[in-house]
């Protein structure tokens, strides 16, 4: 409940101040591309697995994207997923995996089943990585991945209660 709460003070706020750019503008040197994934996509509800912060600082995810591009269609929703650059020199990671909701009655009342991680990583220049999970009622997982599928940070999982 306490991930629903901070996801819509996010969203309030998000009007209010600019999300960081990990790429500063004017930046020549060396990049990699962390992109967000998605999956079991039903009628109203999805998996993603996003990069959440860079530096203990909040980024564009797809989450906040698709929430944009859909808003007011109810329960439909086309999910919106998003690839950033990062620099490659050493950074502080956060992922996150969580079912999206499309509406906000269900993002107050359902259970996004969330699990998080932070991790230092260095990305190697030109490579480009996924962000990737798995979510069940009772353990959600995620973790990062290089183009070839090897996981590239520790598998971040959350236990949940079955009651």
């Amino acid at each position: 409940m306490r991930t629903i709460a901070f996801i819509a003070l996010s969203l309030f706020f998000t009007g209010c101040v600019s999300m960081y750019n990990p790429v500063p503008k004017g930046y020549t040197g060396p990049t990699a591309i962390v992109s967000d994934s998605f999956s079991n996509k039903e009628a109203t509800q999805a998996h993603y697995f996003i990069l959440d912060r860079v530096d203990q600082k909040p980024i564009e995810t797809s989450w906040g994207q698709t929430r944009i591009n859909n808003y007011g269609q109810g329960t439909m929703f086309t999910p919106s997923i998003i690839g950033r650059p990062l620099r490659a020199t050493p950074q502080l990671l956060t992922i996150k995996g969580m079912i999206f909701f499309p509406t906000d009655a269900q993002l107050l009342f359902g259970d996004d089943l969330a699990v998080e991680g932070e991790f230092q990583f260095t990305p190697k220049p030109g490579e480009h990585y996924t962000v990737k999970g798995a979510i069940s009622e009772t353990e959600s997982k995620v973790w990062m991945e290089d183009s070839r599928g090897k996981k590239v940070s520790r598998v971040f999982a959350k236990q949940h209660d079955t009651e």
